[in-house]
């Protein structure tokens, strides 16, 4: 994640709170996080500061108050001064009725990365940062979980052994202080969960592209029926070959016409310049009739027509498919690739994209598709709560959405968690970065949404 940001969220105390099976909707949260889950809006960075660089903090309890949030994710990152700044905060929010959590970075982002000194005083001890802010919630109250950025990209430091060193010390001297990790909704899968659940309280989830995205993650997070989904992804930190691909494909009737043609919507979540790498493919009986390198662009649909009227002419029936495939070895590249809307013009296909659990899949090397799976049934064993994060200023929607950047779209985007946390598919939502000076664009639109659906709490 680019810093000037870095951000947010959500509820503590629930810790991935395992719950025998449940029939009902939704399990019950641990006793302890019953309250804070109830009204958890939030606002992540982006703070005033004064002109010798010290954090404004008595302009930030006036400007959070008006925005109407109830939580504060303070970053230590920016300044040397930010975690002395923070003790003089973290008061004056109490006083005004404001949640704060910390927000720390992991080794992927901390000094020297970025030409940067260390502002953060326990660098990467991580155990050392458990304790000091666990010993600063008993003076503070109002301080109640921690998160760090990253965390996946960063999961081979922060093993799940090395959580539950992190998650002793913490809870050995505040059991209420709640740990969450940063994640981005594409990361949010149930092998993460099988491997980490046991040492979160929730889990941070970054740049929500749809409602759809929402409701798949709350399954997985809540051990809920999962249904197939068609996607095919690449997961990060794991090293590909030239060659590696996921494929779904499926079998088509070619009636009597004279022009063929292949519709459809597709987006990928990479917005990076790296090229050359993953490429996203339609095959008709095995030869590619449409290709696109996922880099660049944005992760908005984008809708595709292809003209097939040369290679079904004479056939019977063909076989489409949609493929992921590297034409180069990557170490460290996720991704993933959704496609939807499928329309074939004088073609007949046995199942479209409304049903891919009926699309036969293949892959070779760590390719991850939604395809040919059919609904996962839940059992409702646990339930980790998450927040949902969305971008709060032009620069960073643009990074996360495209264009046009404007605060019209911030509100939109922010509305659709919102709808979701009063529909109780998450439990929080928090903005990211949100402008919060006087002349602030965006400010006004995200107030007037977090003061109306505050006043109507879940």
């Amino acid at each position: 994640m680019q810093k000037t940001r870095l951000w947010f969220w959500i509820l503590p105390v629930i810790g991935a709170a395992s719950v025998p099976a449940l029939s009902q909707d939704k399990p019950s949260p641990h006793p302890a996080a019953q309250s804070i889950l109830r009204h958890h809006l939030a606002d992540y960075d982006a703070e005033l500061r004064l002109p010798n660089g010290r954090v404004d903090t008595d302009a930030m309890v006036k400007r959070l108050k008006e925005l109407g949030v109830t939580t504060y994710y303070w970053l230590v990152w920016h300044a040397a001064t930010d975690w002395n700044d923070l003790r003089v905060f973290l008061p004056k929010a109490s006083r005004a009725g404001i949640d704060v959590w910390v927000y720390l970075v992991p080794p992927s982002e901390s000094a020297p990365k970025y030409g940067r000194k260390y502002p953060e005083p326990f660098r990467l001890d991580y155990v050392r940062w458990a304790e000091e802010i666990a010993r600063l919630s008993l003076r503070h109250p109002n301080l109640t979980a921690w998160v760090i950025d990253d965390f996946y990209a960063n999961q081979k430091f922060f093993t799940s052994a090395y959580l539950r060193e992190l998650r002793a010390k913490s809870k050995g001297i505040n059991p209420h202080l709640a740990f969450l990790p940063l994640m981005y909704f594409r990361e949010v899968q149930p092998n993460f969960v099988d491997d980490y659940r046991g040492v979160i309280d929730g889990v941070v989830v970054a740049y929500l592209q749809d409602r759809e995205e929402i409701d798949r993650t709350w399954a997985i997070l809540n051990d809920a029926a999962l249904p197939a989904a068609s996607e095919i992804s690449y997961p990060r930190n794991m090293p590909s070959r030239a060659g590696d691909y996921g494929l779904a494909e499926q079998s088509a009737e070619v009636l009597p016409a004279k022009r063929y043609e292949l519709r459809f919507l597709e987006r990928d979540n990479f917005t990076g310049k790296t090229a050359g790498f993953h490429y996203k493919q339609l095959l008709l009986d095995g030869n590619v009739v449409w290709e696109e390198d996922v880099a660049g662009g944005s992760p908005a649909w984008h809708k595709v027509t292809v003209d097939v009227t040369r290679r079904v002419q004479g056939k019977s029936h063909v076989t489409l498919a949609f493929r992921l495939f590297d034409k180069k070895a990557v170490s460290n590249f996720g991704v993933g690739w959704r496609v939807g809307e499928l329309h074939a013009e004088n073609l007949q296909l046995a199942a479209d994209l409304s049903e891919p659990n009926k699309w036969k899949v293949s892959r070779q090397g760590a390719f991850e598709t939604g395809f040919g799976s059919t609904a996962k049934i839940g059992q409702r064993r646990f339930y980790i709560p998450f927040v949902s994060m969305t971008a709060g200023n032009e620069g960073e929607f643009r990074l996360r959405h495209g264009n046009p950047a404007t605060s019209e779209r911030i509100a939109q985007q922010l509305r659709i968690s919102l709808e979701a946390w009063r529909d109780g598919k998450c439990d929080g939502v928090v903005t990211y970065c949100l402008d919060k000076r006087p002349e602030s664009k965006a400010f006004p639109p995200v107030q007037k949404l977090l003061l109306q659906f505050g006043a109507h709490s879940p």
